[in-house]
């Protein structure tokens, strides 16, 4: 937001840790913002916080920084924790607080610093301040990973899938940056580097996470559209391409005669056929490897060892 201003390691239990912790440094972040908001609103102290191109060329770098953890008011303050809250509740679960850490400041610097580099074409006495950068970049995220997921907007009778409130989202902020320039209050170029900056982010170290790439949609929308064709050639190409480190792919054909047996009345699961595999490798592709079931992960094990066997 712009207001103008006055210039004088694996394990059963690996993934709970990660969520927990995901979640944890979710809360503290909002925390943050909420502490920061009751003790820092008074225009003095805050006049230091947020992000003006003036004084931050004068030897106040840390604006960039501390402006994400400012907001305007109440209205600013909950409507950015909220969305916060709901998408970054998608994603800090599956990455864990450290990258989920990365990614917010990320995402809210980028943003931060596109509106700075662009602002310098104007010589308006403005400043930034508020986490809606930070925010984008968590809702691209969150979309990448679960882009069926149905949400609700206000005004629409009836729910959308969260790829499509990105994808909407994204261009309303370049609707609205292209038709107020430099002249508005909301910092649409702060929303935009946010979100430009939490994809790239996600490309490149979540990539194990991605079910839904904008990149590749936009060249190829059908491939995120239609069902996992186990038998293409292409489909094995997927596979191969995101099989975890130290696999090697077999293009030997499934074999669905395998038996299934019983050892002193218990059931021994029968060997982990191509056709199997497969689908397992389709399904870390599409939603990530924390979503496979701990039978799916013991039958993802036993393939490893069958292949160094």
């Amino acid at each position: 937001m712009l207001r103008d201003r006055q210039y004088m390691r694996n394990n059963s239990g690996s993934f709970d840790d990660k969520a927990r912790s995901g979640l944890t440094c979710l809360y503290v972040l909002i925390a943050i913002n909420v502490v920061s908001y009751l003790f820092f609103s008074d225009p003095q102290i805050k006049y230091h916080l947020e992000f003006s191109p003036q004084d931050f060329l004068s030897g106040a770098i840390w604006q960039p920084l501390t402006a994400i953890f400012i907001h305007a008011d109440f209205f600013h303050l909950f409507f950015n924790m909220f969305s916060l809250y709901i998408f970054g509740g998608l994603v800090a679960p599956r990455i864990g607080a450290r990258k989920f850490t990365t990614l917010f400041l990320i995402s809210g610097l980028a943003g931060n610093f596109l509106w700075f580099a662009l602002s310098m074409t104007t010589d308006l006495p403005v400043s930034l301040l508020g986490a809606s950068g930070a925010v984008m970049g968590v809702l691209i995220t969150a979309a990448m990973m679960a882009p069926n997921i149905p949400m609700m907007i206000l005004f629409i009778p009836f729910p959308i899938k969260l790829r499509t409130m990105a994808i909407v989202f994204f261009l309303l902020d370049v609707l609205q940056q292209l038709g107020q320039g430099n002249h508005g209050h909301v910092a649409y170029l702060a929303h935009i580097g946010g979100f430009l900056a939490g994809m790239i982010y996600t490309l490149i170290a979540l990539k194990i996470e991605i079910a839904w790439n904008p990149l590749e949609w936009l060249v190829n929308p059908h491939r995120y559209n239609s069902g996992p064709n186990f038998s293409s050639g292409s489909q094995r190409s997927s596979n191969r391409s995101s099989m975890p480190d130290g696999w090697t792919y077999h293009a030997e054909e499934p074999n669905h005669d395998e038996p299934h047996f019983t050892v002193n009345g218990g059931f021994k699961n029968p060997p982990v056929s191509q056709r199997e595999l497969d689908a397992l490798l389709d399904k870390i592709s599409r939603t990530g490897i924390n979503s496979l079931s701990e039978y799916e992960l013991a039958r993802l094990r036993q393939a490893r060892e069958q292949m160094r066997g």
